[in-house]
């Protein structure tokens, strides 16, 4: 016992560090395992108790990842302890390689958790896009696990840099901004297309389902099948199916058949042959059909005497049906078509009389197809 205690009270056991400033250094060592023994086995486990009680599972998911991050914490923080009692007796440089070598594992414990919490972020997340009217957050929801995992790992990187390889945080960012720029160059497609796709959302030009021509049908006039972060997917009417780039997408001049309130209905009448009277009997017979009509749109509607080409009277017809659904458009101007028929049975105008000149434009070209919109 003695020989011990001469040990500890000795100036000079190892490198000049004396034998009391050793025992303190071993005892906070031990004294932070102990610690690190009580936090698992008592602290966490109350807390794993406390939240398996809660309906959500966030918090118990939240409580199982942060378990050995601050476990290495407290064996950190012991460490650093350990280095301010030997302080006085350390060299000066390798005192400072300590002081960034335990900065650097103090990093790597906190991205490490941030690189775990990843999933556990993405889900808090998911309940907020859920609440919001735009899909653009739930189309990058995906994404957001992988950018901060990526976000993570490069800021361990760039600490590793900055401590073996001296190079300074403001270089570093330097060197990546400028590899930034090149890979921009190279993938620029890609990136234009990342934002075409946020475009597409942010103006709401169209959704899912939408009937959508570009460039007035040249480039696509189909339905949307998937707006994708790269491209979007558009079924045809002939079920083939077109994949055209955001990019393109979002330079280009689109009309979205789907977002019409009412849907116009277009054509002239050739009548050959009848008098003033007659044509003003007709006139006001078809303004009666419309105006009759529940499924005409009563906001604006025309039927005029436009013009004379020989010994025939064109009369223009225009009016909207307030059904947007093709087939049941189709249907409204089937039935108006049929009471204006009847009517110029009734008013005595045969049939080898007049011609119809249908001028309508909002229908797709292929008019065997049926569609549901």
């Amino acid at each position: 016992m003695n020989k011990l205690f001469n040990i500890i009270n000795s100036d000079d056991i190892l490198f000049g560090i004396p034998g009391t400033t050793l025992t303190s250094v071993m005892i906070i060592l031990l004294l932070t395992l102990i610690c690190r023994k009580l936090f698992s086995h008592l602290i966490m486990a109350y807390l794993k108790k406390l939240v398996a009680k809660t309906e959500t599972t966030l918090d118990d998911a939240i409580i199982e990842i942060s378990e050995k991050p601050l476990s290495l914490l407290i064996i950190l923080f012991g460490i650093m302890l350990c280095r301010m009692i030997l302080l006085p007796y350390i060299n000066p440089e390798i005192d400072k390689s300590i002081y960034k070598l335990l900065q650097f594992f103090l990093v790597v414990i906190i991205c490490w958790f941030i690189h775990q919490s990843a999933e556990i972020l993405t889900v808090f997340f998911q309940k907020f896009t859920k609440r919001t009217k735009t899909e653009l957050d739930d189309l990058l929801l995906p994404y957001v696990a992988k950018t901060i995992k990526i976000t993570a790992i490069i800021i361990i990187v760039v600490k590793a840099a900055e401590i073996f390889l001296g190079m300074t945080a403001a270089a570093l960012i330097g060197l990546l901004g400028g590899m930034g720029i090149t890979l921009g160059l190279v993938f620029r497609d890609i990136i234009a297309c990342w934002f075409g796709c946020a475009i597409i959302y942010i103006d709401d030009l169209f959704r899912e389902g939408d009937w959508v021509q570009l460039d007035d049908g040249k480039v696509i006039d189909a339905d949307v099948e998937h707006i994708g972060v790269r491209s979007t997917r558009f079924r045809n009417f002939d079920k083939t199916l077109s994949i055209v780039p955001n990019s393109s997408i979002s330079t280009a001049i689109i009309k979205n058949w789907s977002k019409m309130y009412k849907r116009r209905v277009k054509y002239s009448f050739k009548i050959d042959g009848i008098s003033s009277e007659k044509t003003e009997q007709i006139l006001s017979g078809i303004r009666s059909i419309l105006e009759k009509s529940e499924d005409i749109h009563q906001e604006f509607h025309m039927v005029n005497f436009r013009e004379l080409d020989g010994n025939a009277r064109i009369i223009r017809l225009y009016y909207f049906t307030k059904t947007t659904v093709w087939k049941e458009h189709e249907l409204v101007r089937e039935k108006i078509n049929l009471a204006i028929i009847k009517m110029f049975e009734d008013s005595g105008v045969e049939r080898l009389a007049y011609t119809i000149v249908d001028l309508s434009d909002d229908r797709p070209r292929d008019f065997e197809v049926s569609r549901q919109q």
